[in-house]
Parts: structure tokens; sequence; C-alpha cells
């Protein structure tokens, strides 16, 4: 084979392997785009059940320590929105110009609102009474609906996170840093157990 036809063989292999090459930074870049997505639609539950537990606290179907409880966690878990569900830098770095957010564990607090639920509403031993309660039935409603839609939400978020981080451990992707500079992204973990009679269709 003359020179002519080596060098063309050898830009055919190189466009090959750079069109591969593209492929994979091309997939990682969706994976990433995808797990930002899922987590925009966990802060929109999370949203949702903050605000359907507060409704819940203010509709006067509760005792006054149970609505202060309730209430309590609900505004600080609503309040703690802005520091994100978790802290991976993968949404990219804060503006300068943008407001502080409050150094708090997403997570944590989450978790929190959801054990005063479930150990408020366990103190009801007939869930269905609230439910009937003119001013507490919506907002019970919303809040069983808001939970269930937050554990799928979860769920999602954190498969897709799984999938960015066994595509990134490939060799090929590692080694020629395919992901450039984007962080890895990580899981959001809480406590999102419904109450019991959720569960169990009660």
């Amino acid at each position: 084979m003359s020179g002519e036809g080596w060098a063309l063989v050898a830009l055919l292999a190189a466009v090959v392997v750079g069109w591969i090459l593209w492929i994979q930074a091309s997939r990682v870049d969706r994976l990433h785009r995808k797990v930002l997505r899922s987590r925009a639609t966990l802060e929109a539950q999370l949203a949702q059940r903050a605000s359907a537990a507060l409704e819940l606290a203010t509709s006067g179907a509760l005792d006054p320590v149970e609505s202060i409880l309730v209430a309590d966690v609900a505004r600080r878990a609503a309040s703690s929105a802005p520091a994100g569900v978790v802290h991976d830098g993968l949404e990219g770095t804060p503006d300068d110009d943008a407001p502080t957010v409050p150094d708090v564990d997403r997570a944590l607090v989450e978790s929190e609102l959801s054990r005063t639920l479930r150990a408020v509403l366990a103190g009801h031993e007939d869930i269905t009474d609230l439910a009937d309660h003119p001013a507490a039935g919506d907002a019970l409603g919303r809040l069983e609906h808001a939970w269930y839609r937050l554990e799928i939400a979860r769920r999602f978020h954190n498969a897709h996170v799984a999938e960015v981080r066994r595509m990134r451990s490939r060799p090929l992707v590692r080694t020629l840093r395919l992901a450039g500079h984007a962080p890895m992204p990580a899981a959001f973990d809480m406590d999102d157990v419904p109450p019991s009679a959720w569960r169990t269709g009660a």
C-alpha cells in the first residue's frame, strides 16, 4: 500500500475514533442533564409536600401542639429549598450576585418532616377522620399524593445518578476525561417512608 493509502487509513481511523469518543462524551453529557431534570422534579415534589404539610398544620384539624410541630418543620423544609437538594456542584457555581443560601443539610430537614408527620398521623387512630374534616381533607389528600410522587421522584433521581456513575467509571470515559470538569453527581438519601396507613392502603 502506498504512503497516501496508509495516510488515508490513518485519517479514517482517527475519524472513527473521534466519532466514538464524541458519542461517549455526548452520552455522559445527556446523562448529566437527565440527573438535573430529575433533580428539578424532586425539588418540586419536596416543595409540594412541605406546602401540603403546612396547610394541614393550619387547618385546625390537629391539636395545637401537633399543629405547631408540623408547621415548624414544614416551614424549615420550605425555607431550606434555596440550598438545593445536594451540594455536588453539578448545577454549576453560584452567581456572586445571587442571594446567599442557608447552610443546611436538606436530607436531615426533609427526613425530620417525614418523621414528624408520621408521628402526628399515627396519633390519629383512624386517618379517615382527618380526611373527613372539612378544612383538612384537601390538604391531607395533597400531602398523600405529594409524598407518593416524592418517593417516585427520589427513586428516579438516584437511579439516574447511579447510571452516570456507572458510565463515568468505564476506563475509556475515566482515562480520557470525557466527562470534562463536571463533578460527580450525588444521590439524595432521606427518610421518605410514608405513614403506615398509606402504606397498608388503610
